[in-house]
């Protein structure tokens, strides 16, 4: 399963903006062939810090999602709202237990 870890940083005042933008995308994201599972996460102590977690069957599945319009719309609306580049990790893990 692949697991993808994007954070990045708004201004306070863009922050509602910016998780209305993930969490209006989420089910969408959802509906896409190969995506388990995507959840949105604030840190309590950063009112600017914001964390987009995804899970994917497999790579395939995640590069479709970034080559498609629904990645590219919401880059569109983010971006502008971001201070500084955002940090993606992608990892490929497997459950141990």
């Amino acid at each position: 399963m692949i697991h993808v870890e994007v954070n990045f940083t708004v201004a306070s005042a863009d922050r509602t903006a910016a998780i209305t933008c993930l969490t209006d995308e989420a089910p969408q994201m959802r509906a896409l062939p190969g995506n388990r599972a995507v959840r949105v996460l604030t840190d309590p102590g950063d009112e600017g810090a914001i964390t987009l977690l995804h899970q994917w069957d497999d790579l395939a599945s995640l590069d479709a999602y970034r080559a498609g319009p629904l990645f590219a719309a919401v880059g569109g609306i983010l971006r502008p709202m971001m201070i500084g580049a955002p940090s993606t990790m992608v990892y490929d893990a497997r459950p141990i237990g």
